[in-house]
């Protein structure tokens, strides 16, 4: 069973591969992410995980096929706000999507990923606090 930190890596994954599409919607599967042969749980927990970001209304679909493929995933405003807003410590102090545009070719480790993820994550968290 995937441990908080391995999802918090998967949403920086996802949120990465949808910063460098922009606005543009993108079909999207498990092995998008995961690279080629990856086992059911690791596709079950892909899945999971785009339906939470759905829910809390980062991204938004068009539909989803039954070989777990998400059609037309598109980041919201609140998704943007949250890449825009994410920063990483250090002297640049670069938002989420400057660090991901740096490296466009998926250059970035997990560790970056997870920081991404636990993040927006944290920053969600710190929402439905403050609205409540």
């Amino acid at each position: 069973m995937p441990s908080i930190a391995d999802s918090y890596e998967m949403i920086g994954r996802i949120l990465a591969k949808l910063i460098l599409g922009g606005l543009r919607r993108q079909d999207m599967k498990a092995t998008d992410i995961l690279g080629g042969d990856i086992d059911f749980e690791a596709r079950r927990h892909f899945s999971d995980v785009v339906i939470w970001l759905l829910t809390e209304g980062l991204v938004t679909r068009a539909s989803l096929y039954t070989d777990g493929t998400f059609v037309g995933l598109q980041l919201t405003s609140k998704g943007i706000a949250a890449i825009e807003k994410g920063t990483f410590q250090g002297p640049s102090g670069a938002s989420i999507r400057e660090t991901v545009e740096a490296k466009p070719d998926g250059g970035l480790g997990s560790d970056t990923y997870g920081k991404i993820g636990s993040f927006v994550g944290g920053l969600l968290g710190g929402f439905a606090q403050s609205a409540s």
